[in-house]
């Protein structure tokens, strides 16, 4: 066998000490309590009694989401918690949860690197770049998912609203209102569905209308729920009829909705150009390739 070279030595020697100090830092760490309560502990249930590759994977995840626990700063664990509140706190995650996922797609992203590149002679390498890809997996999903869920709120609210505004109309007050919207509904389970049971059970627990709906607010980050929030609040510090604030906020809420359809729609032209130009290029190389080959054939050099 032929003797590492003093770079790679150095590199594999940098590698092993971060590995070891990292191990020792998780280790020393303090680690939370064990309890899971709440929202995302139902939502941990529900997952894993739903999911089989999530409860497969799930004792790994805890155990170094409690040894990662301490690892974690105030602003990135602010950050992380808002995405996944954002996310419709998907699995029942906390923020350790995150960090110790991508400890796992990491490794096992570096592994997979490792074993590919001991075919091509660049183990290193390629377990620094599929490490590094595995690591930002987790992260990229959350993110995904929260954009994925916040649109899907978007293009349901003004329908949402009318009904609001039938039911105030009726002479329903609002949670009564709120209440038949969530009965009522054809999809249960949806993302606005969702949010609105919880406003509903923040409504029962005591707190005031306004407080539901700005973590409503909070939760969905998107203009049309923003909207709604700020009508509702107007009309109860000013008195006005809800019913005809929500009937002209849903009206302005499909205008919107049809505005950035025609703009993402505008959008999409431009976007296509690329694979368009790509595509013609190809179909003029299969083309034109053939009959270029034959005439060089029949005046060879």
């Amino acid at each position: 066998m032929n003797a590492l070279s003093p770079l790679a030595a150095l590199a594999v020697a940098t590698l092993s000490l971060a590995l070891g100090v990292l191990i020792f830092a998780v280790g020393s760490a303090p680690q939370p309590p064990s309890e899971r309560l709440g929202l995302r502990g139902f939502k941990r249930a529900q997952s894993l009694r739903d999911n089989a590759g999530f409860a497969l994977i799930e004792p790994i995840m805890r155990y170094l989401s409690q040894r990662v626990y301490g690892l974690i700063s105030p602003s990135l664990r602010q950050k992380l918690d808002r995405q996944i509140m954002v996310a419709g706190d998907v699995a029942g995650l906390q923020p350790e949860d995150v960090l110790a996922l991508c400890c796992m797609s990491g490794v096992t992203g570096a592994l997979l690197g490792a074993l590919y590149g001991l075919r091509s002679g660049s183990p290193l390498l390629f377990s620094l770049i599929l490490g590094m890809v595995g690591t930002a997996v987790p992260q990229l999903w959350l993110s995904s998912a929260g954009d994925q869920r916040v649109r899907s709120i978007a293009s349901a609210t003004p329908a949402v609203v009318d009904l609001l505004a039938l039911c105030l109309g009726a002479g329903l007050d609002f949670p009564a209102a709120v209440r038949q919207v969530v009965d009522r509904a054809r999809v249960s389970d949806s993302p606005l569905q969702e949010e609105l049971r919880l406003l509903l059970q923040e409504l029962n627990i005591g707190r005031t209308r306004r407080m539901g709906l700005e973590q409503l607010a909070v939760r969905a980050p998107c203009e049309p729920v923003r909207d709604l929030v700020a009508a509702v609040v107007q009309s109860e510090e000013q008195g006005t009829p809800l019913a005809d604030v929500l009937r002209v906020q849903a009206a302005t809420s499909r205008m919107h909705r049809s505005t950035r359809a025609e703009e993402a729609a505008s959008k999409a032209a431009v976007k296509m150009m690329l694979p368009l130009v790509l595509l013609f290029v190809s179909v003029l190389a299969l083309i034109v390739g053939p009959i270029a080959m034959s005439f060089m054939n029949q005046f060879p050099s």
